[in-house]
């Protein structure tokens, strides 16, 4: 019974780790992602490591058979595309915590689900306490997250699974418990203007009431699910104008991601992919519909908002089988707990619309829901066996013994990788608030630190521009190059163009600033700095034909810079010969 327990209470500190607000490190690099990853890393391999010392039979099942196979595609994808060490990391920790998570007991994830509503409330409270302005209300409230419609989500699934709880409780104490808790959820996830939030926490109730829809007669069941419909029909186009154009910028991105999936559908352009592409398409795509109404809402986009669309895009229609399989077997016919569903439920529907499963957190999450529901189904034959046995330390046999060592050194060195990692992006931090950029001892530091994080895009920026701070612009060429292949921003792009003109390539810098001004039409700068160069090199023609857009594109947000900007403009257009 100590050693279920033993897994039980490393399993709720990965939880608590993964959704709890408190952090060692305050204003970190990746605050929230390094952290938990570090830990929740550590923590489940100490629980394997602890399970080969015990006498245990592990069933395996399909999910189990689908879910890695899904994830030795993704480390077969690393031979072919180089990545940076947090992705490996994190495809090795989120394997190894399904591994701890499918040793506990089924009728212990109701205690990790408690969890659930309890932390989102704490992460409520914090959130609020954190406001800096008297205006600020509960729809600002962010959580330990930086984003508003991430932590309604968070509160979503916390609302579903204090309601599935509060359906499966007897103990009427329990059942308080979980009313009091769903006071606030409630209230902060209508509050939080998070379209993907409500429709994803209706679809989990939905899930909850699915046992209530068998025992009515058919015809009641149908009125009433067509009333669910009709009333979903009607809620959608209410959504919809809620916040028109933010709906309408995520067509304009899935429009574009659309034309990549079909660029290469196979196999996909690989981990990373979209960010390393996505730009450039957008730009493609806009010069050659310039009269698109989206145009204005192009922005540097990070994620698709489409987890499903991201994998087909970086793994191809083989990724997206596998994902989809997974899917299929957790809710064909399984007989979990309704809670563990419905927040299964919930996350797979807020992906359609957000980018949950770029978030350790919610991968957390997301493993914990697939390891409870597959340890409630039947275990698979294969290749004659239904179970693989859990080696204890006391057997004799050489091989066995030799095999266990091999295994406790892997998981000691996977923690070592994933602390140094951890220290790295500490240094990193430090580096950035420690010197002001163009520093030679902070040029010097990022040096030592670019092996680690040469294919971080992030990084490599960062150490790009603090040599052109520095007027050592041939090598920032160079790591600019390397950032734009990594992600190329409108920022790397302009900077970019920067470094090309200050060395004289000018017809470079020209061809950079032009394809950031596809990639973000509403942009003035790249225009701006097109006009004034090529005033300098007196093709006065087209200074003015620049210097005309400047004049006549859309202020997004008025500041004293645009301003400046179409001043000057203005007087390229009077200039005369």
């Amino acid at each position: 019974m100590f050693k279920d327990y033993s897994i039980f209470g490393l399993s709720l500190l990965i939880l608590f780790e993964a959704f709890s607000p408190f952090r060692m490190e305050k204003n970190f690099t990746f605050q929230i992602q390094t952290e938990v990853l570090v830990v929740v890393t550590i923590l489940s391999w100490i629980g394997i490591t602890s399970l080969i010392f015990q006498e245990r039979k592990s069933y395996i099942t399909l999910i189990d058979v689908v879910f890695f196979a899904y994830i030795a595609y993704l480390l077969l994808q690393l031979i072919f595309y180089p990545v940076d060490t947090y992705y490996t990391l994190t495809i090795i920790s989120l394997s190894a915590a399904y591994f701890l998570f499918r040793h506990i007991k089924i009728q212990w994830f109701t205690g990790l689900l408690v969890l659930l509503p309890v932390l989102a409330v704490v992460q409520i409270i914090y959130g609020h306490n954190r406001f800096e302005y008297p205006w600020q209300t509960l729809s600002d409230n962010i959580g330990a997250f930086n984003n508003t419609g991430i932590f309604g989500e968070f509160v979503a699934m916390g609302l579903v699974a204090a309601l599935g709880l509060l359906l499966s409780f007897r103990q009427l104490t329990a059942r308080i418990a979980m009313s009091v808790l769903l006071m606030p959820i409630t209230v902060q996830l209508i509050c939080s203007q998070s379209r993907a939030a409500w429709i994803s926490s209706t679809v989990g109730i939905i899930v909850l009431l699915i046992p209530f829809f068998r025992r009515l007669t058919k015809r009641k069941a149908v009125a009433i699910i067509s009333a669910i419909l009709i009333a979903c029909i009607l809620f959608s186009a209410k959504l919809y104008h809620f916040k028109k154009n933010s709906a309408d910028g995520r067509l304009l991105i899935w429009a574009v991601s659309w034309n990549m999936l079909k660029e290469k559908p196979l196999v996909g352009f690989g981990p990373g992919g979209f960010r390393k592409t996505y730009l450039l398409r957008q730009g493609d795509y806009l010069k050659n519909h310039p009269d698109s109404p989206y145009i204005d809402l192009a922005d540097d986009i990070v994620y698709p908002f489409n987890e499903f669309l991201k994998t087909g895009i970086e793994q191809g229609i083989i990724g997206l089988l596998l994902v989809f399989g997974i899917l299929f077997l957790a809710f064909k016919n399984t007989p979990s707990p309704p809670a563990l569903r419905a927040v299964l439920a919930a996350l797979v529907v807020f992906s359609f619309f957000s980018y949950p499963f770029d978030i350790v957190p919610f991968q957390v999450l997301g493993v914990l829901c697939l390891a409870g529901i597959a340890s409630t189904q039947k275990s698979v034959v294969i290749s004659g066996f239904t179970h693989v046995s859990v080696i204890p330390i006391s057997t004799r046999n050489p091989l066995k013994i030799t095999a266990m060592c091999l295994f406790i050194m892997l998981c000691g060195f996977i923690s070592f990788v994933s602390c140094n990692y951890f220290v790295n992006v500490k240094k990193w931090n430090q580096f950035i608030h420690s010197y002001p950029f163009g520093n030679e001892k902070q040029i010097t530091e990022f040096q030592t630190l670019y092996p680690a994080f040469q294919c971080n895009d992030k990084f490599v920026f960062v150490y790009a521009k603090a040599l052109f701070d520095a007027k050592r612009y041939d090598e920032a060429i160079s790591l600019l190059n390397a950032a734009k292949e990594l992600f190329p921003s409108t920022q790397t792009l302009i900077t970019l163009g920067d470094a090309y003109e200050k060395t004289g390539e000018y017809s470079k810098a020209l061809e950079v600033w032009k394809t950031a001004s596809f990639v973000k039409p509403i942009l003035f700068s790249p225009h701006y700095k097109m006009a004034t160069l090529y005033f300098t090199l007196k093709d006065y023609e087209r200074a003015r034909q620049e210097a005309n857009i400047i004049l006549n594109k859309k202020i997004k947000i008025d500041n004293p810079e645009i301003d400046r900007m179409k001043q000057e403009a203005y007087e390229i257009m009077n200039y005369k010969l």
